[in-house]
């Protein structure tokens, strides 16, 4: 029987009523503007291809515009959520149209006389379908004349293949502009998404609240966009043309794009795009209705806090004093040239400040946490709806400008050689006793102290496990840390906790590393996936040689396991052990799975020449990865 969320405390009652005081809730222009130039509703509900129910905007009717927040959620982020709620087709002005928050990112379509250009595919194939059938039957049946990507993740291209075929892209009929090399950002894109994918989905699964039932006491939004999807498909089709130098042009469509090339800000790869003839801007991800990550909660590489305000800048400096439109692949566009202008320079200089003052303090001694938990926005900055935390956190953004500019380490030397989590918690257990630590952390509960209660029960819960206690005190304590987050990533954190604590591992409902991902990776970043694979203990006296000729390209690779270390290089070795040949998809099948080769000789799919042994020792060589591994119990 799946267990019934409790209710807010007090103590998390009065902690929310608190912080609305804190807020111009009056303040409406956000739901004002969301609701600007609404064209159409979602047709219906969208279904997966075996039926199942992908997403249903009746489902987010708990966000009504006249619900009061309830105590279990933190009111900023309850309004924020109320205006994601808004979703549909919207015209953004004539020519740029946007289908908003059927997924966790937007689908924008400009519209010039010879076709339209897609900017930004959503995450989803099955949702970027949708949008695309809207344009189709509301503004327009032109065919995609080219697709952009601003930037390397995921809900940006994603659903790709919902908007154009690879075979048009292929034959050169629909270019893909990305920005850097295209080298560049399949390596980014696919290698953040798959490389560490498995880690990085499950972390993600509790950042966006995918495990957590939608309402008030579970996943309300996702802050910057409505929800992270179940069961969808995720595509990816590498770019034709990379965008390396600012000023760069390209007419598409009939439409003059000009660019703005930004890399290592929000994404490695990124890049603001003008279009002068409509006024038109975005800054993709480097300027939202949110905060952004500096290090994102779900694991990615941490990014530079100053490299935002400087490209933000910049645009500025460009097209500030022209832009009568700022439209994002998240959230809602702003208009009007002033309000667009103190838009982008309130977010240059939230970054710019949580930069500055993060090193401040570190050139004082502060550590990473002491200098979290002292830096606050200056008012003129706070109070903007849009540099609230929706999406990063002003305090694990200050966190992470140290780990970007200072390394892991946080200067205090008891951190550098610290036991493991068992290991210190059994120590602690043993010190202080099992009721010693469930009394502090009942006592710690009572007082609405639910960070310290969540702290010191860990160490019972991480050296006994089954201390069903201790589980549900901390998971206790962690849900009413979640009714009192503003951050949405926070708030799925901690709810999810709380639910594994009394449920147990759920299982994962999204894959960063999907099967089209990985069929689509350039052949060296395919062997570093491999290479993550390989056990160094088992490795570590190996010596094994097999070829790799992939027909359709007629290339070969070979690979070589010495050292506990997988490498690989391009060409034929003169000393191989066995020579795989077939098509890329069969061949990354014997890669991941070398057990299948057989079948696949069977079926004439793929050749071996050579010891087929070999597979079978690979296959002893490589690990595999539990997408449901434990988080809140070792």
């Amino acid at each position: 029987m799946a267990y019934v969320p409790k209710r807010a405390t007090p103590a998390t009652a009065a902690a929310n009523s608190e912080a609305a005081t804190r807020y111009d809730m009056d303040d409406r222009q956000d739901f004002t503007d969301a609701d600007r130039g609404f064209l159409a509703p979602f047709p219906d509900k969208l279904y997966g291809a075996d039926g199942h129910l992908i997403f249903d905007s009746a489902r987010f009717d708990y966000l009504a515009e006249d619900a009061p927040a309830p105590d279990t959620v933190h009111p900023s982020l309850w309004r924020q959520s109320q205006v994601m709620r808004k979703g549909g087709l919207y015209k953004v002005v004539d020519g740029i149209y946007q289908v908003r928050n059927n997924d966790l990112a937007n689908l924008t379509v400009v519209e010039g006389d010879k076709g339209l250009v897609i900017v930004d595919c959503m995450s989803s194939v099955e949702a970027a379908a949708q949008g695309m059938a809207m344009i189709r039957e509301h503004v327009s049946d032109k065919p995609v004349a080219a697709v952009i990507y601003t930037h390397t993740h995921i809900d940006h291209y994603g659903g790709v293949k919902g908007v154009v075929s690879a075979e048009d892209v292929a034959s050169g009929k629909v270019p893909i502009i990305a920005p850097g090399t295209i080298a560049s950002f399949d390596k980014h894109a696919i290698g953040e998404n798959v490389i560490a994918g498995n880690a990085m989905s499950r972390r993600a699964g509790y950042a966006f609240g995918s495990l957590l039932d939608l309402g008030p006491t579970g996943c309300v939004t996702c802050g910057i966009g409505i929800t992270s999807l179940p069961g969808v498909t995720v595509s990816y089709i590498s770019p034709t043309d990379g965008v390396t130098e600012t000023g760069s042009k390209r007419e598409l469509g009939g439409v003059e794009f000009e660019f703005l090339y930004a890399p290592d800000t929000e994404a490695p790869e990124e890049m603001h795009i003008w279009i002068p003839e409509l006024a038109a801007l975005t800054c993709a991800e480097n300027a939202n209705h949110s905060l952004h990550n500096i290090q994102t909660l779900r694991g990615a590489r941490t990014r530079d806090a100053r490299n935002f305000a400087r490209y933000l800048d910049e645009t500025l400096e460009r097209w500030g004093g022209e832009a009568q439109v700022h439209y994002g692949p998240h959230t809602w566009p702003v208009w009007e040239n002033g309000v667009v202008a103190s838009f982008l320079e309130s977010q240059r200089d939230t970054y710019k400040y949580i930069h500055d003052q993060a090193l401040r303090l570190a050139n004082k001694g502060y550590t990473p946490l002491e200098a979290a938990e002292v830096i606050e926005l200056p008012e003129e900055l706070g109070r903007r709806w849009f540099n609230r935390g929706y999406h990063g956190t002003l305090h694990h953004d200050v966190r992470a400008v140290f780990t970007k500019e200072l390394g892991m380490w946080d200067g205090d030397p008891v951190s550098l050689h610290p036991h493991t989590p068992v290991e210190s918690a059994r120590r602690f257990v043993d010190l202080i006793g099992a009721e010693g630590i469930m009394a502090e952390g009942r006592r710690a509960f009572d007082a609405g102290d639910y960070r310290w209660a969540a702290q010191i029960l860990h160490t019972l819960v991480f050296a006994q496990p089954d201390h069903h206690a201790a589980r549900g005190l901390q998971a206790d304590a962690y849900e009413q840390m979640g009714y009192q987050a503003e951050g949405p990533q926070w708030r799925g954190i901690f709810l999810t906790a709380a639910k594994e604590l009394r449920e147990g591992v759920q299982p994962a409902t999204f894959a960063t590393a999907s099967p089209d991902t990985i069929l689509a990776m350039p052949v060296d970043i395919l062997f570093d996936f491999v290479a993550v694979h390989v056990i160094g203990e088992q490795a570590a006296s190996a010596e094994l040689r097999v070829d790799f000729t992939f027909t359709e390209s007629d290339e070969t690779w070979t690979i070589w396991i010495a050292r506990g270390v997988l490498n690989a290089r391009r060409g034929a070795s003169p000393d191989t052990q066995l020579t795989v040949s077939g098509p890329k998809p069969e061949l990354v099948g014997v890669l991941l799975k070398p057990g299948s080769a057989a079948k696949l000789v069977e079926a004439g799919k793929v050749k071996l020449d050579g010891d087929a042994s070999a597979l079978d020792t690979l296959a002893g060589l490589l690990d595999t990865f539990d997408p449901d591994f434990p988080v809140v119990t070792p």
